[in-house]
């Protein structure tokens, strides 16, 4: 798929906390960027099984419960989302961000960095020593997070739609 055009590019974006009303968007996001990201990586039925209500009713739990995320807009449309929190390996890293995806029509124009500059100043805000992400080792988007200086630090092998899939860690020490 072509990234934006010229145009699109030069269209504000707005970067700001996620509200309970945004999950329905949230969970396009998600969704549609998980099956375009996993394809080829994730057995299809698992990729096809998932939906945007179950997600949506996920995130507005989460927004509502007091978890944090950020979206960005354009033209005012949701068209990605990234949200962080206290690290699951503390041994690696105080924070960590669990989640930024960029819906595929949108690669290539700064909304992913965006994105995780806002979660990682939050998670410094926070006071938490370094931000942790985990990525699968298949995923391109790799590339993404060692261009922004991530040093990787770690893998895990996990199971996903009963697939096994190795994931790898990349840390800024901040």
């Amino acid at each position: 798929m072509l990234g934006p055009s010229r145009s699109e590019l030069q269209r504000p974006l707005t970067v700001r906390r996620a509200k309970a009303q945004d999950a329905p968007a949230i969970a396009k996001v998600y969704v549609d960027t998980w099956r375009e990201a996993y394809r080829g990586q994730l057995p299809e039925d698992y990729l096809e099984g998932l939906t945007y209500s179950a997600f949506e009713r996920h995130w507005r739990r989460t927004l509502v419960a007091r978890g944090w995320a950020f979206v960005a807009e354009m033209d005012d449309r949701v068209i990605g989302i990234a949200s962080g929190g206290r690290s699951r390996r503390q041994a690696l890293a105080g924070g960590e961000i669990y989640v930024l995806y960029v819906h595929p029509d949108q690669h290539g124009a700064g909304i992913g960095r965006a994105l995780f500059d806002a979660c990682h100043f939050e998670l410094a805000r926070r006071r938490y020593a370094g931000t942790l992400v985990w990525v699968l080792a298949s995923n391109p988007a790799r590339g993404f997070y060692e261009h922004l200086g991530g040093e990787r630090v770690a893998e895990n092998t996990l199971e996903i739609g009963g697939s096994r899939v190795l994931e790898v860690a990349y840390l800024w020490r901040d």
